[in-house]
């Protein structure tokens, strides 16, 4: 893969997991705190793959049909494992996800009405959920982070064919540059604002800020979002660090 084609996924670099504690060594705290944190992980990739299904029916070419239907069965993959996660912790699958389904439906039923636009900010929201994914390997579990590994493969090549895809997109758009911009800057709002009350964002930090680690998450959240901006051949734009409460 060229350098300038190379996704922020595909340059993560893998910790270690031999470090982390099995799951019977966790305290009861951080194995709740854990469980809160999957419920939204594990929503999230149930709702990716609906929007995988989703725009395999609107694609017009087998090929893009099958490209998505790929990916829909990655995310539903990724779905049953990170349930399985639940349940060895002792959580409830449908407990854990259900205070993140409203935010996570808005945001996803909250369709921008320009295709550019909709398509950057869809981008970005799916890069700040993979940033939220590689960062919580280093504070859950080993098996768990080990099951992150696998998830992080297909990610990369989901980030690689929508940043194809997008930049054609643009390309072909008339102020396709200009509506792109548009879209990256409402999802840098929505993400900035997702630490402030009644958030607009796709989700709360609050269930991630209770693992530790805060400023770890808050660096990865907005490296992540600039690198993805430049990688789709935007002008590159400061990224302010969102203020997040630190819950005790």
């Amino acid at each position: 893969m060229a350098a300038s084609t190379r996704t922020v996924s595909s340059i993560q670099a893998r910790d270690s997991v031999s470090d982390l504690p099995k799951i019977e060594d966790l305290n009861p705290k951080k194995k709740t705190a854990l469980i809160q944190a999957l419920g939204a992980i594990t929503y999230g990739e149930l709702k990716a793959y609906n929007g995988a299904m989703e725009q395999a029916e609107l694609c017009e070419s087998e090929a893009d049909k099958k490209t998505y239907r790929k990916i829909a069965a990655e995310e539903l993959r990724h779905h049953k494992g990170f349930s399985r996660r639940l349940v060895a912790m002792g959580g409830d699958v449908d407990r854990a996800m259900k205070p993140f389904m409203h935010s996570l439906d808005n945001f996803h039923e909250n369709k921008v009405v320009d295709p550019v636009a909709g398509a950057v900010a869809g981008y970005l929201g799916e890069g700040v959920a993979f940033d939220l994914l590689t960062w919580f390997k280093k504070v859950t579990d080993a098996e768990t982070a080990q099951f992150i590994d696998t998830v992080i493969d297909d990610e990369v090549e989901h980030e690689q064919i929508a940043i194809e895809k997008l930049r054609e997109l643009i390309r072909t758009t008339p102020l396709g540059w200009f509506k792109a911009q548009l879209g990256a800057y409402q999802m840098l709002y929505r993400m900035i604002s997702a630490s402030e009350p009644n958030s607009s964002g796709p989700i709360s930090y609050t269930a991630f800020l209770r693992l530790g680690r805060a400023n770890e998450l808050v660096v990865s959240l907005a490296t992540g979002m600039a690198k993805r901006v430049a990688l789709i051949g935007l002008p590159s734009f400061k990224v302010g660090l969102p203020k997040l409460r630190i819950l005790s």
